[in-house]
């Protein structure tokens, strides 16, 4: 019998990484699969980071690289200008906060991968969906339809969403484990992630099945880090955005992103950087952050 944990989706949410392990020191695991976006919108990321490190030194693990990790690599000294704003503070302070040692770790991990594990089904792990790392099952519903028409194994990993799901496909079944460090529950406050079992069978390759888990962890711990990390002067609108998704479970992230890349497109604007701050400021009086 093989039991994996699936997490994915941490944001630099380090409390929330602290209870899975502490979860499945309890409960122990034969390895940890990762699908990606281990930092980024949260206060203090090296904490994440360290646990990282502790993680891979004491269990066997399979980590991807995801699109939080991808736009660390692509801002590499800081050649996009980020800078404390709405638009992109709180990448702007992960940045600062990012070793060279850091992002060659990212650097080195692929973004999706097949794996294949002794006691179940081969599995195909992405961050996204395959070839798309930002692919979207919940909110591109014509992507959604097109992946679980044309399964690529019999199991395919996928976060990105921060939606915990399991789903039937053409030949396969897709799971998405939820986000560990924000997930969108509508609830709060908790940390999601998946437990996968898997039991050879005679000479046949057995099945997975799926476990999904909702923890909890020291919210009120990790909204003070807020505080005295110094990110809520750095991130502004989305900051608040991100303690509000917390608290509710709420996408309010996405929602902020959606509504001014809309108010963008009308303005004739090429990039979210671009919008004053009044308007992120009127932004946060509608979703009441």
């Amino acid at each position: 019998m093989a039991r994996y944990a699936l997490a994915s989706d941490i944001h630099g949410n380090y409390k929330a990484l602290e209870a899975f392990l502490r979860y499945i020191e309890e409960y122990p695991v034969d390895g940890i699969i990762c699908l990606g976006d281990y930092v980024t919108d949260s206060p203090y990321p090296e904490k994440t980071m360290a646990l990282l490190c502790h993680m891979m030194e004491k269990y066997t693990c399979y980590l991807l690289r995801g699109n939080r990790e991808d736009y660390l690599l692509n801002n590499r000294d800081n050649r996009q200008g980020w800078k404390p704003s709405s638009a992109n503070g709180v990448l702007y302070y992960t940045l600062q906060h990012m070793t060279e040692m850091d992002l060659n770790f990212f650097a080195s991990l692929p973004t999706e991968r097949e794996l294949t594990i002794e006691g179940g089904s081969p599995l195909y792990i992405c961050h996204g969906t395959p070839g798309i790392v930002r692919g979207n099952m919940q909110e591109d519903r014509e992507l959604r339809e097109q992946i679980l028409a044309h399964m690529p194994y019999p199991y395919l990993l996928g976060g990105h969403s921060h939606c915990q799901e399991i789903a039937i496909g053409n030949g396969g079944t897709y799971i998405n484990p939820g986000s560990l460090g924000l997930a969108i529950d509508g609830v709060g406050r908790k940390a999601q992630f998946a437990i996968l079992t898997g039991e050879k069978k005679g000479d046949t390759t057995g099945s997975w099945d799926v476990q999904f888990l909702s923890i909890d962890y020291d919210v009120e711990g990790f909204l003070k880090d807020f505080q005295t990390s110094g990110i809520d002067e750095l991130g502004k609108t989305l900051n608040k955005a991100v303690k509000k998704s917390l608290v509710t479970g709420v996408n309010y992230f996405l929602r902020c992103i959606l509504a001014m890349q809309e108010k963008a497109e009308r303005e004739g604007i090429s990039s979210l950087e671009e919008l004053p701050e009044e308007e992120w400021k009127q932004l946060e009086e509608r979703f009441e952050l």
